[in-house]
C-alpha cells in the first residue's frame, strides 16, 4: 500500500512539473533550427536522438573573458575573426533559437575586456592628436559592428581601467584633453561598453554571483 501510494505520488509530481513545462511554452530542444534544416538533415539520421541539449533554461549566467584582439595569431590589421564574438554570437543563437529562451528573462551574457581585447571595444576610425607624439591616431577595428550587434542582443561589454590606462601610456588612447571633444579615453568607446575597474577581479565578482566563467 505504501508503496503504490509512493508511485502514485511519483506519477502526480511528475505530470505537474509536465503541465508547468507545458504552460510555461517551453518545449524540449530543438525549439528551432539554426540551419533551417532539422539535426537529422544537417548532420545526419540518428543526430537528434544523440544531442545533448541545454537544459538549464532560465537564470542561466555566463561571463566571456575577452583578452585577445584576434582569434586567429595574425596581425589586427590582418585579423579576419575577432577573439570571442562569433563564440558568444552562437552562445545567443543556442540559448534563443535552439532552446527558445530570451534574453534578460532566462539568460544573460556579460563579457569582460581587458589586456589585448581592448581595441575590440573601441570605434573604429576614432582620431585623435597624440600630444606625446605629436602627431595624429586613428583607432582601427573591423569588429566594431559585431560589438554593436551583440550590445543589440542584450550582451554588456565591460572594459577595464587598468587595460585603459596601459592603452593610454602606449599612445592608443588619448588622455583627458584629447580627442575630438576632448573627452578622454572614454569618448573612444563604442557607445554602450561600459567600465570595470580591473578585469580579473571583475571575472571573479561575477562568478561568485553565480555567473559560470567562459574562456573562449
Amino acid at each position: 500500500m505504501v508503496v503504490v501510494r509512493s508511485v502514485l505520488l511519483l506519477v502526480g509530481s511528475l505530470f505537474m512539473a509536465s503541465s508547468a513545462f507545458a504552460q510555461q511554452g517551453i518545449q524540449e530542444c530543438p525549439v528551432g533550427l539554426v540551419s533551417g534544416k532539422s539535426l537529422d538533415e544537417e548532420f545526419g539520421s540518428g543526430t537528434q536522438e544523440a544531442t545533448r541539449c541545454t537544459k538549464h533554461r532560465n537564470n542561466v549566467k555566463v561571463v566571456v573573458q575577452v583578452n585577445n584582439f584576434c582569434r586567429d595569431a595574425v596581425s589586427n590589421a590582418a585579423c579576419t575573426r575577432a577573439y570571442a564574438l562569433d563564440n558568444i554570437s552562437n552562445l545567443i543563437k543556442d540559448y534563443e533559437i535552439t532552446n527558445g529562451m530570451v534574453a534578460g528573462r532566462d539568460y544573460d551574457i556579460v563579457a569582460v575586456v581587458h589586456s589585448g581585447g581592448g581595441s575590440l571595444v573601441l570605434q573604429d576610425g576614432y582620431t585623435f592628436m597624440d600630444s606625446q607624439k605629436g602627431a595624429a591616431v586613428a583607432v582601427a577595428n573591423q569588429f566594431q559592428g559585431e560589438v554593436e550587434a551583440l550590445i543589440a542582443q542584450g550582451v554588456r561589454f565591460y572594459f577595464c581601467q587598468n587595460t585603459t590606462r596601459g592603452m593610454i601610456k602606449s599612445g592608443k588612447l588619448p588622455e583627458v584633453g584629447e580627442g575630438a571633444n576632448g573627452g578622454g579615453a572614454t569618448e573612444a568607446l563604442i557607445p554602450g561598453v561600459q567600465y570595470t575597474t580591473a578585469g580579473v577581479s571583475a571575472i571573479a565578482d561575477f562568478q561568485r554571483m553565480g555567473y559560470s566563467y567562459i574562456q573562449p
